[in-house]
């Protein structure tokens, strides 16, 4: 008993589950209470789940349309390889002929802080030893790239929402350079970096992984939906037998 006390005064995640728990027992629990007591406990119960998988429906469209409520994977940002020297000449098919067929970026463009703490952790390998540089402080971003991510519609259909469903695979290039070490004299601001143009350029390849933010919400919504389909057949079902018992 002293165990259960102290987990239900510490633990939130067991007062988060009674919380749940009460309000699924009140709050369905009592309109269920309320139709079984006038149509049947088994009549009753099919008429509460299927109000409730009904109000379910609409909520989980509602999730699924603003991509709200219990979000999937969110897009990111995912690497593919890390280049030194020049990109043209490298292995990946995409990168050959770069610059040719890239749209330029500007380094401080919000695309490129989106994927900065991306780079940041491929060059430094996550902090660990193997990585091209021990910390992000070592280097600076001096250009950056965009290709692809255009979406269109299957069938030749136009680029029009929402049937443009299907996209084109979104690459990025983020290139980084050392920074001149510079002596930080004491009392002054710190000095500000710059790119060391005799040090080589280390290209990052990265692509667009859309992530899937909506699966979560279209998954209970469809689910909702076939039970509440399934609820009102039954119910539809037992009038007609009741009006031909009764015809």
């Amino acid at each position: 008993m002293d165990v259960l006390l102290g987990a239900l005064t510490w633990e939130p995640q067991v007062k988060g589950g009674l919380y749940v728990l009460l309000a699924v027992l009140i709050l369905p629990g009592s309109v269920y209470m309320l139709l079984a007591t006038n149509t049947g406990a088994r009549l009753g119960f099919q008429l509460a789940a299927a109000g409730l998988s009904g109000f379910l429906v609409i909520l989980g469209t509602t999730w699924w349309m603003y991509g709200i409520g219990p979000k999937g994977p969110t897009p990111t940002w995912k690497p593919v390889t890390i280049v030194s020297g020049d990109p043209a000449k490298s292995r990946p098919e995409i990168l050959q002929g770069y610059p040719d067929g890239w749209e330029k970026l500007e380094v401080a463009d919000p695309e490129v802080a989106d994927a900065q703490p991306v780079v940041d952790g491929e060059l430094t390998n996550h902090g660990e030893s193997g990585g091209q540089f021990k910390a992000a402080t070592e280097y600076i971003v001096v250009g950056a790239a965009t290709r692809g991510g255009e979406t269109y519609g299957p069938l030749g259909l136009p680029d029009i929402r929402p049937i443009n469903i299907l996209h084109k695979p979104h690459y990025l290039v983020v290139q980084v350079q050392p920074v001149i070490h510079k002596e930080t004299i004491p009392g002054a601001a710190p000095p500000r970096p710059e790119a060391d143009t005799n040090a080589p350029v280390y290209t990052v390849l990265l692509i667009r992984d859309l992530g899937h933010l909506r699966l979560n919400p279209a998954v209970a919504t469809i689910s909702a939906a076939l039970i509440f389909g399934l609820l009102v057949y039954q119910l539809h079902t037992r009038d007609k037998e009741a009006m031909a018992k009764r015809g």
